[in-house]
């Protein structure tokens, strides 16, 4: 039996996502919104166009980047 599986990234956690990465960055007029384009951008990249769909690509990549490193390790 297949697990359900909610697709849906909450807006609290893209918005600290979002603004995490903005006060990592250097301070500079613009930022934000290189920093949102930056988000538009790589939502428009999959296959849904939804930024949902970019976080949730982007967790389960660094999730697999996790398991892989676990697996040469042992």
């Amino acid at each position: 039996m297949e697990p359900k599986i909610s697709y849906t990234v909450g807006d609290d956690l893209i918005t600290g996502v979002i603004a995490t990465a903005v006060w990592s960055e250097a301070r500079r007029p613009g930022l934000w919104q290189d920093m949102l384009r930056a988000v538009d951008r790589g939502a428009a990249g999959t296959k849904e166009g939804t930024v949902n769909a970019f976080f949730f690509r982007a967790m389960v990549d660094r999730l697999l980047e996790e398991f892989h490193t676990l697996e040469k390790e042992t």
